[in-house]
């Protein structure tokens, strides 16, 4: 079985996309096979791979509302021993379809459209949108584990405490679902403020801060024009680096 793992803020802008694509990529570099699951209507995850929806005739929305479309049958290889499953802007029509369902029914809507693909895959790495909207707290809800890229600033904590918040009470329902950990982002080591951030997350949270911290470098913009991870742009760079150390520490963690 596949560990499914939900990379997840209620704050915009503190590297989610970023680190699962390129976590994905450092794991398929360690020799383990990745499904990327776009979640967000806004379609970052796709567009960071140069996967486009136009002409296609299913997404993720359909892998998940249509009864006739598996996840499997929409995923594209991307290079770098990496698959995605691609959305754009027809998965914001899943709120409304999730709003006319009973709790029970909601959350069982991710976890079932990725059941068919659970045996496929080590890892199925879920890049939520910003916030906590009824497609967000499903695919919780359907995650083993949770990866909470934090940006190494004050602005971002209170985003931090929801997410942490969101996963106790859905922890009531769903037990298995836990922090993998809080992954400190966008780091310029040059700023108190930075180092501070750091401090009172490490003080706060303990053994659930991963040791490894993404450093700020346009390294990662660069590999993203590219549509290619860090590990495969430039493999031998600190930025590649340090995601390669972030891979080794899930693995340890599982």
């Amino acid at each position: 079985m596949s560990r499914i793992i939900a990379v997840a803020n209620q704050k915009g802008g503190v590297g989610k996309t970023t680190s699962c694509a390129n976590l994905g990529g450092a794991l398929a570099e360690m020799g383990r096979s990745v499904l990327l699951v776009d979640m967000d209507a806004r379609g970052d995850l796709s567009s960071y791979f140069g996967v486009g929806t136009e002409g296609r005739e299913a997404t993720v929305y359909e892998a998940l509302f249509d009864e006739s479309v598996e996840m499997g049958e929409i995923v594209v290889e991307v290079g770098g021993g990496l698959e995605v499953a691609a959305a754009d802007i027809d998965l914001a029509g899943a709120a409304l379809l999730l709003a006319d369902m009973e709790f029970g029914e909601r959350q069982q809507v991710v976890k079932e459209g990725l059941a068919g693909v659970g045996e496929r895959y080590d890892f199925v790495l879920l890049d939520l949108p910003p916030g906590l909207e009824l497609l967000s707290v499903a695919a919780l809800g359907a995650a083993d584990e949770v990866i909470i890229p934090q940006q190494c600033s004050f602005l971002a904590l209170h985003g931090l405490r929801q997410v942490q918040k969101s996963i106790e009470r859905l922890q009531e329902v769903n037990a298995k679902v836990r922090i993998c950990g809080i992954l400190l982002t966008m780091q310029d080591r040059r700023t108190v403020h930075h180092r501070e951030v750091m401090r009172m997350v490490r003080e706060a949270f303990g053994e659930l801060v991963f040791d490894t911290v993404i450093p700020q470098t346009i390294r990662f913009q660069d590999a993203a024009i590219a549509h290619q991870t860090i590990t495969e742009y430039d493999r031998n760079s600190e930025a590649a680096k340090v995601y390669r150390a972030v891979a080794q520490e899930v693995l340890e963690r599982g």
